[in-house]
């Protein structure tokens, strides 16, 4: 018989939308990708600046028609797009193939 899969396509885990896949989690982190801070001459931190703000992205979702994107291509979710810096397709023995994908966006690169 062949595979069937029922229910799949309305299925989404909280907000994000992501056509092809069915997201069960993901993770957003923001961070500053360069440092800079003054020292005065005691040794206390005086200034310090944040530049180029990063948001990286983690996400685990079944497959549901997509095709796996590969590092260096984009991905968009939440309307932000994402660089991908890495692809994991897992298959288990009891369970349905999952893919974990992790990308970046920094605050002054354009993904166009």
């Amino acid at each position: 018989m062949a595979h069937q899969t029922y229910g799949l396509s309305s299925l989404t885990f909280g907000t994000p939308t992501v056509t092809g896949y069915v997201i069960q989690s993901h993770t957003v982190s923001t961070k500053p990708a360069v440092i800079v801070e003054v020292i005065d001459e005691a040794g206390n931190r005086v200034h310090s600046r944040y530049g180029d703000i990063t948001n990286e992205l983690s996400v685990t979702a079944l497959l549901n028609g997509a095709t796996v994107p590969i590092p260096g291509a984009t991905f968009a979710i939440d309307s932000v797009t994402y660089e991908v810096l890495s692809v994991d397709v897992k298959r288990e023995n009891k369970g349905y193939k999952t893919v974990d994908i992790k990308g970046k966006k920094s605050e002054n690169l354009s993904l166009s």
